[in-house]
């Protein structure tokens, strides 16, 4: 059975990133479906990495941090919620450049990225580069490829 839950600025139906979900209890028969033999070697969903203005990390913390009902972790700057296999990454703009050197975000609050997860970061590598795709690398060494060539939202690649 799924679950989604919604939270919404009381009075306006909305929150500064637009709609936000979560799901939980994930139909088995739906997962085991998963194709897991993608050229890119990819294996799953990491994380999403939001950016917020440095002045609403605080309240973006706390809205979340009631919604998903845990506490995040800290990591430099980031705060990390970590929901049972993925996690949400809470970054302030001025933390971006280090976190995903060369993106801007077209507004605030946004989502900056999403992390796959792939068997093999050398072939994600290579394939990428064959296809004529930009690729950066983050400070911890993973991949991305920047928004502009991912049409909206960078795409880190994570070895795992």
């Amino acid at each position: 059975m799924g679950a989604c839950t919604e939270k919404t600025d009381p009075g306006t139906g909305t929150v500064p990133e637009g709609r936000v979900g979560v799901v939980a209890d994930l139909d088995p028969g739906i997962q085991s479906a998963r194709h897991l033999d993608h050229p890119n070697g990819a294996t799953g969903l990491a994380e999403a990495t939001l950016c917020v203005a440095d002045e609403d990390l605080a309240a973006t913390h706390h809205r979340y941090a009631t919604s998903l009902d845990r506490s995040p972790r800290q990591e430099g700057q980031a705060l990390v919620f970590d929901l049972d296999g993925a996690a949400l990454r809470l970054v302030p703009k001025s933390a971006l450049p280090t976190t995903l050197p060369g993106e801007e975000p077209p507004a605030l609050p946004a989502l900056v990225a999403y992390t796959v997860t792939v068997r093999d970061l050398p072939l994600a590598r290579d394939l990428l580069h064959r296809n004529d795709i930009p690729v950066r690398e983050t400070p911890t060494g993973d991949l991305f490829v920047p928004a502009e060539a991912a049409l909206g939202t960078a795409v880190e690649f994570h070895a795992g």
